[in-house]
């Protein structure tokens, strides 16, 4: 994920025209090792394909998608030009920002400086800026407002103590995309406060991609500490954006209405009590983005400029997003959306334009907003609901109908292997020795690797070089060593980032590239084991039927096929690699 930093940042540059402003900013790309010397031609060539002037005298400069090979690492590099550049119709640029991406990484940048291209002579403020402390300052713009809405209140929670009512929080808080996956082990360290009436507040710091507020319920009344525990308010701190809410929750408990929060049986009613982003009863439609290169900066601009045609306020959303929805008629807001082809917009409008402007609207989406557009497969253009079973154990005696992996009957004693928490530590000593370790690791699970490749045949060995081939990922270590620089030890930044992959992975509705979030994990612990010096259970001398929540394709293959005579996991499926294997 790119980031800005007062490092990247060189002052007070000067350059003639916009070539020799590409060249200055091409060079130090280079200097720095993220890109091949042949990246110019790349940042030449996109401009000719369409000026990468963002506005407020910023332009974010980057490769066309044949040049993604030339990109060594990950990473931004920015120039500050006091006299300005003319990058094109009298379009001045005081700020370039150059990008070595892979990918659609720069989308994310989008998101970070369309706070800032929102503020007034924000051009003329970056010209006279005197330090980088200064210029990143205006780049990060206005504070992120506190996350609040429907999917961050959860009510009547089956929970048996506090502690899963913490737990049920954290879940909440990261599916918003407000924290990351440590996030929870951050939650249970912090000091619980009672604000009375049986309602308790907990918060973090760590772990925090942008503020937000969850409020959870138990479905029967708890206790916690001697006290009564009737609700639970988790907050993902991160700077000032909680005042607010604080002090309007203050008035709500001084004046004895409290009551209304954990007896509440909508999300509405928490809303409205604490002045949460309560959601509107307008028309609203949805449709697949199909764009190659998702809501960029000139099908963004027709959009915007169709939508200023209706007297009215129509807004937008990503229907899977935590951000609230964004007016339509700004071309900052649009491009802070970063919306990627494949990714369900949602359009909401005031309900006396609605039947004229939605249609309108849709129309241009579905036919590209002046860009062509391929068809999206058909699963991508039907909407998903996936609704979750509750989970329960099953009553003794039972039978469960499972989906065989193989035919054939397995006899033998049960042998249930759980997978053991490893303890570790969450910061590290230095960037520079958490790396070696990282490395050690990496390169010995490699090694082990190469051995079950040697002794498989050829279709089992493949599944091992994809396991090499994700150690490997430049995308997966680009967020490992961001970690690592932050200060995280080696197995917090390993783990955090193969868990979210993996996250990401479950998430598809394809159940087939669903399963493969089996194979993450599996390389994920090997490595976590290497760097804690963890060793294998040793397993049962007798023949045995091993049960296990998940098993991974390298757990089989170590697996002595004259001990075990039968394998009965609780995730993953008939197609999964680990069956495979086995």
């Amino acid at each position: 994920m790119l980031e800005l930093a007062k490092e990247q940042i060189a002052m007070g540059q000067s350059a003639a025209d916009k070539g020799q402003a590409l060249r200055l900013l091409a060079d130090c790309l280079v200097a720095d090792g993220l890109v091949a010397e042949g990246y110019l031609q790349g940042l030449q060539d996109r401009e000719e394909q369409g000026s990468t002037f963002l506005g407020q005298g910023i332009a974010i400069p980057h490769g066309t998608p044949q040049t993604r090979d030339q990109v060594f690492a990950t990473g931004v590099r920015l120039m500050q030009f006091p006299e300005g550049v003319d990058w094109g119709d009298g379009q001045m640029v005081y700020l370039a920002i150059a990008i070595a991406a892979r990918s659609d990484e720069h989308l994310r940048l989008l998101q970070l400086l369309t706070r800032a291209l929102g503020e007034t002579d924000l051009a003329q403020a970056l010209r006279r800026a005197s330090s980088a402390e200064a210029l990143l300052k205006l780049l990060q713009g206005a504070p992120q407002a506190l996350a609040l809405d429907a999917q961050l209140v959860s009510l009547n929670l089956p929970a048996d103590d506090f502690e899963e009512l913490a737990w049920r929080g954290a879940r909440l808080l990261q599916r918003a995309g407000c924290v990351e996956s440590g996030f929870a082990a951050m939650l249970q360290q912090a000091e619980p406060l009672p604000l009375g009436e049986g309602l308790w507040w907990l918060h973090s710091e760590r772990q925090v991609r942008q503020p937000g507020l969850a409020f959870i319920t138990p479905q029967q009344p708890l206790r916690y500490r001697d006290q009564p525990l009737n609700g639970l308010f988790c907050l993902a701190s991160l700077g000032a954006a909680h005042q607010a809410l604080l002090e309007r929750l203050c008035e709500v408990l001084i004046e004895g209405r409290g009551q209304m929060l954990y007896q509440a049986t909508s999300s509405r009613t928490v809303l409205e009590v604490l002045g949460g982003e309560v959601p509107a009863d307008w028309p609203s439609a949805r449709i697949v983005l199909a764009n190659a290169h998702g809501l960029h900066a000139r099908p963004a601009k027709v959009l915007a400029q169709l939508a200023k045609g209706f007297e009215g306020e129509i807004r937008i959303r990503l229907l899977d997003d935590s951000q609230p929805a964004v007016s339509v008629k700004s071309l900052s807001k649009l491009l802070g959306l970063g919306a990627r082809r494949g990714q369900t917009l949602e359009l909401i409008a005031e309900p006396n334009i609605a039947n004229d402007a939605l249609p309108v609207l849709l129309a241009a989406i579905a036919d590209g907003l002046g860009e062509t557009v391929e068809a999206l497969p058909q699963a991508c253009t039907e909407e998903v609901v996936v609704v979750a079973e509750p989970l329960s154990a099953p009553v003794p005696g039972s039978l469960i109908q499972g989906v065989p992996a193989a035919p054939g009957i397995a006899c033998g004693p049960a042998h249930i292997c759980v997978e053991r928490d490893i303890d570790y530590p969450l910061r590290g000593v230095s960037p520079s020795q958490e790396r070696a370790q990282l490395r050690a690791a990496l390169e010995t699970v490699n090694a082990e690797l190469q051995a079950l490749v040697q002794r498989s045949d050829k279709a089992i060995g493949e599944i091992f070089i994809t396991h090499q081939e994700m150690l490997a990922d430049p995308a997966l270590m680009d967020e490992v060593e961001q970690r690592l620089g932050q200060g995280e030890s080696a197995a917090a930044a390993w783990m955090s980032v193969i868990e979210a992959a993996a996250r990401q992975q479950e998430a598809l509705h394809d159940a087939l590239l669903a399963e493969r979030a089996a194979d993450l994990r599996d390389i994920g612990r090997r490595v976590l084991a290497q760097l804690c010096g963890v060793i294998d259970t040793p397993e049962p001398t007798e023949p045995y039927v091993l049960v296990m929540t998940e098993v991974g394709p390298s757990d089989v293959a170590r697996l002595d096929p004259q001990r075990v005579a039968g394998i009965v996991t609780a995730q993953g499926g008939a197609t999964a690699h680990s069956a495979i294997v086995a």
